[in-house]
């Protein structure tokens, strides 16, 4: 779902403009804080045609946002329209799907970094339980962390290797699982600047292949398994 207008009230009030306006001001809504107002006039007479207060709802998990828009404006010498919004941005449960691309990497702790990752797309994992999650279940035994240059360092060359223990390798895991994966559907992405860099997560769990990430360093700085992405690190 995209942003959208949850539902539309309006009532005619037997009350004068002002009068409504500073009943509006002394009555705002009980716990939610006000954030932002608006005031439209006539710009030949310098009368105030209309006002408006938005209010901030709650945090949920199920939007990216949800405010309540109360609005007045004169409707006649004695009378007045009051209207209130309730705007949300609904969030996607489900994860963006994000293919490796025409040229995925496969890297494992054992094998340790490549030393390039020129024209790499993303990353390659053999192993199932990932169209849901970055990560599979379960504490990690150990990880390697690839950082690549952009084209601001030594192009395309490895910058850094780290090899984790248990310890490491779970936080951040842990770090990982807390990105959300949820997203409003529709929505329109400007990124700043991307000089390519990148960094590969490789993480080895008992019992199965080891689970790459590719991890966007700026630009549209995203995370993804080859399956799903995930924005926002």
């Amino acid at each position: 779902m995209a942003s959208l207008v949850d539902r539309v009230v309006a009532w005619r009030v037997g009350s004068p403009f002002a009068a409504v306006q500073a009943w509006l001001s002394a009555h705002p809504p009980r716990g939610l804080p006000s954030d932002g107002w608006a005031r439209g006039g006539n710009a030949i007479t310098g009368q105030t045609t209309m006002t408006g207060t938005s209010y901030r709802g709650p945090a949920s998990r199920a939007w990216q946002s949800a405010d309540l828009e109360i609005s007045t404006f004169p409707a006649g010498s004695e009378t007045s329209m009051i209207r209130v919004d309730a705007v949300i941005v609904w969030l996607d449960p489900r994860p963006v799907p994000s293919g490796p691309g025409a040229h995925p990497v496969r890297v494992t702790v054992a094998g340790g970094c490549p030393r390039t990752d020129q024209g790499v797309t993303g990353v390659a994992n053999p192993g199932a339980g990932l169209t849901g999650r970055l990560l599979p279940p379960g504490q990690p035994t150990a990880g390697l962390r690839c950082r690549y240059d952009g084209l601001n360092g030594h192009p395309w060359h490895l910058a850094a290797a780290e090899r984790l223990t248990a310890l490491a390798a779970g936080q951040a895991a842990r770090a990982m699982a807390r990105m959300p994966l949820s997203h409003p559907d529709g929505e329109r992405v400007h990124c700043p600047m991307d000089d390519g860099s990148a960094e590969v997560l490789a993480l080895a769990y008992p019992g199965r292949p080891d689970v790459d990430l590719w991890i966007k360093l700026n630009g549209c700085r995203v995370v993804s398994n080859g399956y799903i992405s995930a924005a926002g690190l």
